[in-house]
């Protein structure tokens, strides 16, 4: 009986391990669709910057650039994420990130059980 309690212990375990390398992978890609909107939004405010430049234009203060910055930056970031490639990644991204979360409650709530502590709907309980 103890082995077969054992062989569950370490295969939440590895379930949970496993989890969390796919979270670490699909957040891996969603850093990329995150670093490619950031290198196109600062390319393109070089461009937008250097036409200032061109028409003989200045930026004054602090609030003219992060106004110019702050549209180019959501008109990039809006363009990306209409891309179905984009959302896929980032559906994946939340769903793994799901997974991952119940995985570990699955793991704690082994880990409490264990250490004989009181789970979320025990504690509940004997507050009411």
């Amino acid at each position: 009986m103890r082995t077969q309690q054992h062989t569950c212990e370490i295969s939440q375990l590895l379930k949970t391990f496993d989890a969390l390398i796919q979270l670490s992978q699909a957040s891996f890609d969603y850093q990329l669709v995150l670093t490619d909107i950031w290198i196109k939004a600062f390319s393109e405010l070089t461009r937008e910057l250097a036409s200032y430049e061109a028409k003989g234009e200045t930026i004054d203060n602090w609030r003219q650039f992060l106004e110019v910055w702050s549209n180019i930056f959501d008109r990039e970031f809006a363009h990306k994420f209409r891309s179905e490639d984009a959302q896929a990644i980032q559906g994946k991204f939340l769903k793994v990130g799901m997974s991952y979360w119940v995985e570990q409650q699955h793991l704690l709530e082994g880990v409490r059980k264990k250490l004989d502590l009181p789970i979320c709907n025990q504690r509940d309980e004997s507050q009411i």
